[in-house]
């Protein structure tokens, strides 16, 4: 039982964390001027949970560290690339 409990806490850690930080990127670059505000602080709190799972992953070598990892590294290059909703006109 606790075989199953620890090997479905690392899928979620290995692909349910990076799959979530990934939509809430693309959620927020995405976002209307009328939903931007709202997406960009979901998007900075979840880039704040990323950060702190990845430094755990790091500091105590889990397997999934490079996959946190790459996942903060999206992150940020994605936050800081593109097109923003300060661009975009609201929906009419």
């Amino acid at each position: 039982m606790l075989d199953q409990m620890v090997f479905c806490g690392t899928i979620v850690s290995a692909v349910g964390l990076p799959l979530l930080a990934l939509i809430m990127l693309l959620a927020s670059k995405l976002a209307t001027a009328d939903t931007a505000p709202r997406a960009q602080r979901r998007f900075l709190a979840f880039l704040v949970v990323m950060t702190l799972v990845t430094a755990r992953t790091v500091t105590t070598d889990e397997p999934t560290w490079l996959i946190h990892t790459m996942t903060l590294s999206m992150m940020i290059i994605g936050a800081l690339c593109g097109s923003d909703a300060s661009h975009r006109p609201a929906a009419t």
